[in-house]
């Protein structure tokens, strides 16, 4: 298997913040760590905590964050990385909500490294055969990706303004945070349980898309996006996805049975945090 490439390896080792003492304390505080943010603070309001901030300060893993990945109701839920997040940060003024989906990428990759390792073994079906394959990716490789801003226009508020081709219209992008992350979630379940279609592509584009030629009207918006042709779709989804600030958390292997070349990105299952269960 190839290893995963990186952009900015020596930006992303851990500067591990043991804090030796004087004299004797009274309760045992875990060593910190920094985290640079893929975003650079750059997407953040003004008066957030991590607007402008380049990184990040996060405690270590310790039993207590365990008894948060075992707990049922988090997982029930589907909060237990936001409640893990919240549990390790250092400023207790960031809502881990409020998080760039990237940067809440880039907190869990650090804190699993510093927890059990470098090592992450995942099992990846070959998309041309379908056998099972066993990989090995290094944590201390991923590194934050490298975005694209040719095709769009920042605005000041810290989304970018696109020209859609085919309906020629000006869609307004915003970045997607943990809380939408979350509410989609729910109003999937939501749906399930009454029986009513997916809305897997159309939901998330509706929360990705700030305004429609200046109108920011939730009903404009989502009879927009219900309505949006093919080749707007996928221009759309592409640039999203060339503008988001993220980590660099791609796999690339050949398979054991018919040697076909995989990539694509490594998924984060139930084993990240449990490599040795």
């Amino acid at each position: 298997m190839s290893p995963i490439r990186g952009k900015m390896r020596d930006r992303n080792q851990s500067k591990v913040n043991y804090q030796p003492t004087t004299q004797p304390q009274q309760t045992y505080t875990p060593p910190t760590d920094i985290v640079y943010l893929p975003s650079g603070g750059k997407y953040y309001p003004e008066g957030h905590p991590l607007c402008d901030q380049e990184s990040v300060e996060i405690y270590f893993m310790t039993t207590k964050q365990e008894d948060i990945l075992v707990n049922a109701a988090y997982n029930r839920e589907g909060i237990v990385h936001k409640k893990l997040i919240e549990s390790i940060l250092v400023d207790k003024s960031i809502d881990p909500s409020s998080l760039v989906i990237g940067d809440k990428n880039a907190i869990l990759i650090n804190a699993r490294k510093n927890a059990y390792g470098a090592d992450y073994g995942v099992r990846i079906s070959c998309e041309e055969c379908f056998v099972t394959n066993e990989i090995s990716i290094d944590l201390e490789e991923v590194n934050n990706k490298e975005t694209d801003y040719s095709n769009v226009e920042i605005t000041p508020q810290g989304t970018f303004l696109l020209r859609l081709p085919k309906s020629e219209v000006t869609a307004e992008l915003r970045l997607l945070t943990g809380k939408d992350e979350t509410a989609m979630v729910a109003a999937a379940v939501q749906r399930n349980k009454h029986n009513l279609p997916e809305e897997t592509i159309s939901a998330r584009y509706t929360r990705m898309m700030q305004s429609i030629n200046g109108n920011t009207d939730p009903i404009f918006i989502k009879n927009f996006v219900n309505n949006m042709p093919i080749m707007d779709s996928r221009i759309f989804r592409k640039t999203y996805l060339s503008v988001m600030p993220d980590v660099d958390f791609v796999y690339e292997f050949n398979c054991k049975d018919c040697d076909h070349l995989n990539k694509g990105g490594v998924p984060i299952t139930g084993d990240f945090f449990w490599p040795d269960e």
